[in-house]
């Protein structure tokens, strides 16, 4: 059984909304129990018909704001993510899930739960849509730390791809580094030396260097690259998605003839709809700490919450943790 620790706290939509999505876990998911973080007397009224034997309240009041030094984050433990991640390293729970700040997130869950053994840098790793509909493109490092070394990015790569075969399910993934051109020795210096070292140390399944206009067509697996690049990657990519989407609303409300082919063209729209919907995938995840941790979207509903916790429980029962000690355990 899986244990969960869940920071309620910090949330664009608040505890009704975060609290619906661990209900609907703990339904349909009967090898699960969650340890729940924030305030007791407004979770417990929305916990009131749930067996109690599947869930704990731990009442905390604090919130860890959107950006933090590492300094006051160690001060604020009595909030509700302090106390969470804190469940992992003391080994009351095997994961955490957040909707919190990710800066904050991010900084606690690295100081707390330190990098795996021969780990330069911890990454936070995403799937993102690509064409090919449930064939997510994993990428990452997107926005865990600005400045990468090659060494860290060739990290990100052996990480990914453990990611990509058990959570993703893609047997034998692809691996490509982001950078400005295909070509070997294109792109930033940390991009060069990772490339070369997953060159030379015969990375498993890594095919050279990807562009970013050709990262989301279904055919590349893992990409890797800075957190800084990473991050813009990530926030473009939402950004033009979501103009995307008020493109195509408003082409088809412009007139009734508009509004007669949208019928016509209804199930491939949805169908467009689902496939670019990264609610599905709940979030990013922090690869190379001792524990599993997971970063939902701020404004994560029902949906996009439920997969996040649905990713932890996952990372849980394929033991990602430990494939990743394996993994870097001769270096």
């Amino acid at each position: 059984m899986s244990k969960i620790a869940v920071d309620l706290m910090g949330s664009d939509l608040g505890y009704s909304e975060l609290s619906k999505a661990v209900i609907q876990f703990i339904n349909e998911d009967k090898n699960s129990s969650f340890i729940l973080f924030g305030e007791e007397d407004k979770i417990q009224p929305l916990f009131a018909d749930v067996d109690s034997k599947r869930f704990k309240i731990v009442n905390t009041t604090e919130v860890i704001p959107m950006e933090i030094k590492p300094l006051d984050f160690l001060r604020a433990n009595r909030s509700s993510m302090y106390q969470a991640i804190k469940a992992v390293k003391e080994g009351e729970a095997d994961a955490v899930v957040s909707a919190g700040s990710t800066g904050g997130f991010v900084v606690g869950s690295t100081i707390l739960l330190r990098n795996i053994d021969g780990v330069t840098r911890a990454g936070l790793c995403t799937p993102f849509p690509t064409a090919i509909k449930n064939r997510p493109c994993v990428i990452l490092d997107v926005g865990a730390s600005n400045v990468n070394t090659g060494e860290d990015i060739y990290g990100f790569a052996r990480m990914g791809r453990i990611y990509a075969e058990d959570i993703t399910e893609i047997h034998n993934p692809s691996v490509y580094t982001l950078s400005n051109g295909s070509e070997e020795g294109k792109g930033p210096q940390e991009v060069v030396d990772a490339y070369e070292l997953m060159k030379t140390r015969k990375l498993t399944g890594f095919k050279g260097n990807c562009e970013a206009r050709e990262a989301l067509d279904g055919n590349h697996d893992v990409i890797v690259t800075s957190g800084y690049v990473g991050n813009i990657f990530l926030k473009a990519t939402e950004g033009t998605a979501g103009m995307m989407n008020g493109m195509i609303k408003k082409a088809f409300k412009r007139n009734i003839f508009s509004k007669i082919g949208y019928l016509f063209a209804k199930k491939g729209i949805k169908d467009m709809k689902e496939t670019l919907d990264y609610r599905r995938f709940g979030g990013a995840i922090l690869l190379g700490i001792n524990g599993v941790a997971v970063k939902a979207h701020g404004n994560s509903n029902t949906y996009a919450f439920y997969n996040a916790i649905k990713v932890a429980d996952s990372m849980v029962k394929h033991d990602i943790i430990n494939k990743i000690k394996k993994e870097f355990s001769n270096d």
